[in-house]
């Protein structure tokens, strides 16, 4: 039985996965402790991480989310401004912001929607508080002080989107950064 390193995630458009990357690159020459994405297509909103996966188990649960998540209607979001996990002054994930203009209730419905399909076949649960973002670097080290490089992104804007769907992916480890693989598409509203 093969694993596969998966996660679960709302993809973006291509314009705006452009958009956030080329600020991250802007971003990049004034905090040079951060380990950057490398691939525009791979940003993304990560609604749930779940390791090293049994291909079957990772099947299973694509076709589990396909069901579930149908009774949750698409929603707009907007991405805007960039700052920092757990604080800009000590910097260790550097993000873009996802806002669905209901304080993240329409988002945390997604969450909870795969959480609890997930929890029926056997994964744990995130015990961390989701909060919606797009990862575009890591802290090499420890953490940085970004307050300085992030001032002035506070108010970039990268666009608005519906989320109509969330994605099942197999992560494959590379030297020139992961590949991600479409498993399966769980659609709402349908």
């Amino acid at each position: 039985m093969s694993e596969l390193r998966g996660f679960v995630a709302v993809p973006l458009p291509s314009e705006m996965q452009s958009r956030i990357f080329a600020a991250a690159q802007e971003l990049a020459p004034g905090l040079p402790g951060i380990k950057w994405s490398r691939k525009v297509e791979n940003l993304h909103v990560t609604i749930k991480f779940l390791g090293q996966v049994a291909e079957e188990r990772l099947d299973a649960l694509g076709a589990a989310l396909a069901a579930s998540l149908g009774a949750v209607r698409p929603f707009r979001v907007e991405l805007r401004r960039m700052g920092a996990f757990p604080s800009t002054r000590h910097a260790k994930v550097v993000w873009a912001w996802v806002d669905d203009g209901d304080g993240g209730r329409k988002l945390r419905a997604v969450v909870e929607g795969v959480e609890e399909t997930a929890a029926r076949l056997g994964f744990a649960r995130e015990q961390r508080l989701f909060s919606a973002h797009v990862t575009v670097g890591r802290a090499k080290h420890g953490g940085v002080d970004a307050r300085a490089a992030l001032e002035t992104f506070a108010d970039r804007e990268f666009g608005d989107m519906t989320v109509g769907e969330v994605h099942l992916y197999e992560s494959r480890l590379g030297g020139e950064g992961s590949t991600y693989v479409l498993r399966a598409r769980a659609t709402l509203g349908n």
